[in-house]
């Protein structure tokens, strides 16, 4: 062919892989800098970052995750099945921080882009797929995840983007590879698996070859979920029981089914927000009904965190399902209708699917836009985001106050700035344990309405019968040491 077809590739494959290239370094750029942000400023959402440090910082030195934040001798995996977390190890080995886990959530989070948009680049071309792929590093789930630091569900987010890619394309065996791993992610994944299965089963059921492998594999999805629960998970437990439950009873008084599941209204932000994620027509897609096992144990859950859209993890792992079942919905429409419609109404709505399914897949980039003053990266217009906090000098001077490998019970604030080179307990987890030194946060939020809490005070109440005294006082936080 010739020389102009030769001239012209290099343009052809810049518009084919720029998108998901920009949307790739836009979600890294922006998660980055959020985290970078967060841990300068010692903005600590929850315990979380901590557990999964300590984690992290056990699988480095090839140990079992034993975390000292949920109490003495605490193995992780008997609080939730994530094995996957042995990732951590080697990363963590060269960058020990609760910082690096951090930057590796955001880097999974942004190439999980990268097959949806490829996927929206060859469906709809590459402006509408830049459009998408801001639409979807931006998403409500992330931003939240984000926001709430670290948590395990960050791994299964290119699984899930790679198999909605795979499912949209029609291929089914790569769609059960890349979901097969998520059992290895958190227990309740081999729902999701099982309903994958169920769908595929579905879309191949003309085929006895595609409705029954995809059988088997839903089959393996809730035998895992099943062996993970009632045999894994209490193995490795302190009480030899799961340490949740799917049970939504508790505080909900005597309800129905169906009111558990959809009250308090607060829940209906969630609806809203995936079925604008997945761009309306995306509801037309089987793939949509991949997010029910997660919306089902959350919804009739009775913790109200499970039912926030704006923060938390929780939401992360709809996104990429989402967009896949728009991307599905938004292929079969645009393709011309072969059918025997051919005349009056039913004609005129079947010539105007391909123009709708195209406008349907700026809408989650639309509803980011509008949500944006309301989600958690807003923080970065604030002026000063991102400045180190003036009580970051104490922290150092504290870390370096305390021995190296000493154990140490601390409240929120600084669980994870400690832990690279500590043994670090919640307060109220060391119970059994005399510990070295027991720092506070006498600004921090884990003290509740109580104000000016003593270091001395609460080590020694905590630990009876061995004394404490002070040796730091600045910028509100108090070191106690042992002496005896």
């Amino acid at each position: 062919m010739s020389e102009k077809g030769t001239r012209w590739r290099p343009l052809e494959l810049l518009s084919a892989y720029l998108p998901a290239a920009l949307s790739v370094l836009l979600g890294a750029c922006l998660y980055i800098t959020f985290s970078v942000g967060q841990w300068r400023s010692l903005d600590v959402p929850s315990w979380d970052l901590a557990i999964f440090t300590e984690a992290a910082k056990s699988y480095s030195h090839f140990q079992a995750p034993i975390v000292p934040v949920k109490g003495p001798g605490y193995n992780l995996l008997g609080d939730h099945f994530h094995p996957i977390l042995v990732l951590l190890g080697p990363i963590y080995r060269f960058f020990p921080s609760g910082l690096t886990l951090l930057v590796v959530q955001d880097l999974l989070i942004a190439v999980s882009a990268w097959p949806l948009v490829r996927l929206a680049t060859k469906q709809a071309g590459w402006l509408l797929a830049s459009i998408i792929g801001i639409g979807y590093v931006t998403a409500w789930g992330f931003q939240g995840a984000v926001s709430s630091q670290f948590h395990e569900i960050a791994f299964a987010l290119p699984m899930l983007a790679w198999a909605s890619a795979a499912f949209v394309e029609g291929r089914w065996v790569a769609t059960m590879a890349w979901s097969a791993p998520l059992v290895l992610v958190k227990e309740d994944l081999g729902l999701t698996i099982m309903m994958i299965g169920l769908i595929l089963s579905w879309r191949g059921r003309d085929s006895i070859k595609s409705f029954a492998y995809p059988l088997f594999f839903a089959a393996f999805g809730v035998i895992a979920f099943v062996v993970t629960i009632k045999l894994l998970l209490p193995a490795f437990n302190a009480s030899g029981t799961w340490a949740y439950s799917l049970d939504g009873s508790q505080g909900r008084g005597n309800v129905t089914l169906i009111e558990r599941a959809l009250w308090p209204s607060q829940k209906f932000g969630v609806i809203a927000m995936a079925v604008l994620g997945a761009g309306i027509i995306g509801l037309a897609s089987p793939w949509f009904w991949v997010i029910l096992p997660t919306i089902a144990w959350r919804f009739l859950g009775s913790v109200d965190y499970y039912w926030d859209w704006k923060h938390w993890h929780y939401n992360a792992i709809l996104v990429p399902i989402l967009l896949g079942a728009l991307l599905d919905a938004h292929r079969r429409w645009s393709e011309r209708e072969q059918s025997d419609i051919s005349r009056g109404l039913g004609w005129v709505i079947s010539r105007q699917r391909p123009f709708v399914a195209t406008v349907a897949l700026a809408i989650p980039c639309a509803a980011a836009l509008i949500t944006a003053p309301q989600l958690p990266m807003w923080k970065m217009t604030n002026p000063g985001f991102g400045a180190v906090s003036s009580r970051m000098a104490q922290v150092q001077e504290i870390n370096s106050l305390i021995p190296e490998n000493a154990n140490v019970e601390t409240d929120l604030t600084l669980l994870a700035y400690l832990i690279p080179d500590h043994e670090v307990y919640w307060v109220g987890s060391a119970k059994g344990v005399a510990v070295d030194y027991v720092v506070v946060d006498q600004h921090g939020a884990a003290w509740g309405d109580q104000k000016n809490v003593e270091a001395v005070s609460y080590a020694q109440g905590a630990h009876p019968g061995s004394t404490y005294k002070l040796i730091y006082n600045s910028g509100g936080f108090q070191v106690a040491q042992r002496v005896n």
